[in-house]
């Protein structure tokens, strides 16, 4: 397009001297190069253009003839012969001079594709996809077809490039052809010529566009940091096109200028939105570009960036951009209103905020929406379809309570909710609670920390059990139905609460998601580890349940029965199921000599389940100190309790998995002088020969070997106040008197279950 602009422009100067010349003008033969192939020679042997001969061509040679037949290119291989052999009667163009050089320029071409087949045939078929990327081509199919797919592109270049090289040839036509009388066929035909380049360049434009926007677009679904980089170079590229070649049809547009702020969006960060707030005012300065008005999708974008942040700075700027866009539409031109859309976002910046004035500020925002959409009802019915409430900007609103953790989060929600069922039976409303709604409000009652709050969820889930039904907009009823989402987070509000019978209204759920999926093949309330977790947690919490660890193993072999009857992974014991039974099972100590009794051998059966590797588990630092907890809760001192302890450290010695619970449940087993031989025999005998004392030896001064296989969160010294020195606070002389530590004979130590919560 460049040489096309110069080489007209020397044309138009030199034109004045052309017509001032005394020379006679003659009319002269328009030099065009056209490639021809043997094929097309003036030879009338029909037999030549058969189907067998037309398939020895290449797709080169087979568009060349159809282009000097002013016949369609598209299609493939097949289909070009095709339509050569259907328009066989018409006269091939006579030879010319320039026949030898184009056989010539065909068999070049044709070394040149099999040069490229040999090429792609070397290739794997990932890297064979990665060159279809790049070009924007499908990527389905075997390797033949993308090498096939790939040589079609190879020659769809070489034929644009080869038609911009016949248009520059054209142009260098003789000043003759410009200004002879004659020539006005020659003029139509050249003007029409111009408008088919500048349509061609037009497609080019666009189809760059497209590809590059495109490219963009994949990123951000991948969420990859570097779409943010690539939406700016598309960019500056494609500027730099259309001021290299003088066409504004290169210009980004509103699409573009959509995705790099969609990519500022997905950044997460305030930088990234006020980067995208600047493209706005960018364009709002370049008012002399034809693109350069902001676009409603380019504002909600922005608004989207800002919500991603999740400050209230963030979610402030969110609603000023928001008041902006109702100014424009109220007192502007009107080419920017906000939609539903809009206000959904908004309401979602403060939902992230997560605090009791935000919750309330997304609620204002509602009653906007609302009040917006009854005017517009009124005035602009077209663009009440736009500012539609549905169910998205409610649910956004009850969610920003459920975060809010106010007191009063729960009976906000649930008024919201009963606000939904109200408009439901209203025809210009779209608004229908489903289940999302009520999970929402139930996560809202559960985070309320009311003291009423599980009550009051699974009120709401007892109400979800019985399939509420809505009227839907264009005819029907919706019929909400609970998932695992609702009752896991009932569950888990009894596992938080301190109420006496939390942990058995969390075991009847259970109960109940059991059953319902069992009788319901098609049910969606199947429990998974997350369900059984939460309630064997609120078991190992208990204070008022007996026997728990026997319940809790209950539930884990429910758990395991559950997984081996469809093999599903969302069933599939991990070692925090077994380890939370291990610590119901140390936390027992408060009850009878049976009951101590019954949950050691529960403890020693579910190690041993651990140690055998069942279901590719195996103990880790948590299920040793678990144990060595057990044994020193539920065992009397002696020698039994001193010989399984020894063993179960040195296995966990041997093992790498010496955390800090280890080695402070270890000291409790034995006495402070075997704990300092059973280190010198496993291998760290130097705090014996230096004569330290058992409440000295930290978890850092042990030897690697020990503790290589534990997780940073576990290797933390946990020393007992009991083992510890106490700090003196009488003071001699200005001096401080250390006093020696009392150390008590271990024994049975009752512990209660919140003080280790970590341990689960």
């Amino acid at each position: 397009m460049v040489a096309f602009t110069k080489r007209l422009g020397i044309l138009l100067v030199t034109l004045p001297i052309s017509l001032s010349s005394s020379f006679v003008p003659t009319r002269r033969t328009n030099v065009v190069v056209e490639r021809r192939h043997p094929i097309f020679s003036t030879k009338t042997d029909n037999a030549i253009q058969t189907d067998a001969d037309l398939s020895q061509m290449t797709v080169v040679a087979l568009k060349d003839r159809l282009r000097q037949l002013s016949l369609p290119l598209s299609g493939r291989k097949d289909d070009l012969v095709k339509r050569l052999l259907d328009n066989s009667d018409q006269q091939p163009p006579q030879p010319d001079t320039q026949e030898p050089k184009q056989e010539e320029a065909a068999r070049s071409s044709e070394k040149k594709e099999d040069d490229d087949s040999t090429i792609y045939n070397n290739l794997t078929v990932p890297a064979l996809k990665e060159r279809l990327r790049e070009l924007g081509l499908s990527v389905g199919g075997r390797k033949a077809d993308l090498i096939e797919r790939l040589l079609e592109s190879n020659d769809n270049t070489h034929t644009e490039h080869e038609a911009e090289k016949e248009d520059e040839i054209e142009i260098e036509a003789s000043d003759d052809d410009l200004t002879h009388p004659d020539l006005s066929s020659e003029d139509d035909d050249e003007n029409s010529n111009d408008t088919d380049r500048s349509e061609s360049s037009t497609r080019r434009a666009k189809r760059k566009k497209f590809w590059k926007t495109q490219e963009v677009r994949d990123l951000i679904k991948q969420n990859d940091q570097s779409a943010i980089v690539k939406a700016e170079e598309m960019i500056t590229q494609l500027e730099r096109m259309a001021a290299e070649t003088g066409d504004d049809e290169y210009l980004p547009g509103p699409i573009q200028y959509t995705t790099l702020i969609e990519a500022y969006s997905h950044g997460g960060t305030v930088d990234a939105a006020q980067r995208a707030e600047k493209v706005i005012n960018r364009l709002l300065s370049s008012v002399d570009s034809k693109d350069a008005n902001p676009t409603t999708q380019m504002l909600n974008a922005i608004i989207g960036a800002y919500a991603s942040t999740g400050t209230e700075p963030a979610a402030e700027q969110a609603t000023a951009i928001l008041e902006k866009m109702e100014y424009i539409k109220d007192f502007g031109d009107g080419t920017v209103k906000p939609s539903v859309h809009s206000f959904a976002m908004t309401i979602n910046a403060w939902s992230n905020v997560g605090s009791e004035t935000a919750a309330h500020n997304a609620e204002e925002i509602l009653k906007r929406l609302l009040e917006d959409y009854d005017e517009a009802l009124e005035q602009d019915t077209e663009y009440a379809k736009e500012l539609k409430p549905n169910n998205v900007v409610f649910n956004s609103v009850i969610d920003a309570w459920a975060r809010s953790g106010s007191n009063s989060a729960g009976e906000k929600a649930e008024s919201i909710l009963l606000r939904m069922e109200g408009l439901s039976k209203i025809k210009i409303y779209d608004v229908r609670p489903d289940t999302i709604t009520f999970n929402t409000c139930i996560k809202a009652w559960c985070n309320s920390g009311h003291p009423d709050a599980p009550l009051k969820a699974e009120g709401l889930l007892r109400k979800l059990e019985t399939n509420p039904q809505y009227p839907k907009q264009r005819g029907g009823m919706l019929i909400v139905r609970p998932n695992r989402l609702s009752f896991n987070t009932v569950i888990n509000s009894w596992a938080k609460s301190r109420k006496p019978k939390s942990a058995v209204y969390a075991e009847n759920l259970l109960i109940r998601m059991i059953k319902s999926y069992q009788s319901d093949p098609f049910s969606t309330v199947k429990p998974d580890v997350i369900t059984f977790s939460s309630v064997l947690n609120a078991l190992a919490k208990s204070k008022a349940t007996g026997f728990k660890a026997e319940k809790c193993k209950s539930v884990l072999n429910s758990m395991i029965t559950l997984y081996e009857d469809d093999g599903s992974s969302d069933t599939k014991p991990n070692v925090i199921c077994y380890n939370t039974v291990l610590n119901a099972c140390a936390f027992s100590a408060r009850g009878g000599p049976d009951e101590r009794r019954k949950a050691l051998s529960v403890a020693v059966e579910t190690f041993n389940e651990l140690r055998r590797g069942q279901f590719g588990l195996s103990p880790d630092a948590v299920s040793y100190g678990n144990m060595l907890k057990c044994c020193a809760n539920l065992m009397p001192p002696g020698s039994y309790r001193t010989k399984m302890a020894s063993q179960l450290f040195t296995s966990c010695c041997n093992d790498g998995l010496v955390g800090g619970m280890c080695l402070d449940e270890i000291r409790r087993c034995l006495p402070p002088r075997e704990f300092m031989q059973l280190l010198a025999k496993c291998g760290c005998n130097k705090p014996l020969n230096q004569g330290r004392m058992a409440h000295s030896v930290q978890l850092s001064q042990l030897p690697r070997a020990f503790t290589k296989n534990v997780k940073a969160g576990d290797l933390k010294d946990r020393q007992r106040d009991s083992y510890a020195p106490k700090k003196t606070k009488n003071i001699v002389r200005g001096r401080k008197q250390k006093e020696h530590p009392v150390l008590r004979r271990p024994g049975l130590l009752i512990e209660q279950s919140w003080m280790s919560g970590k341990d689960v």
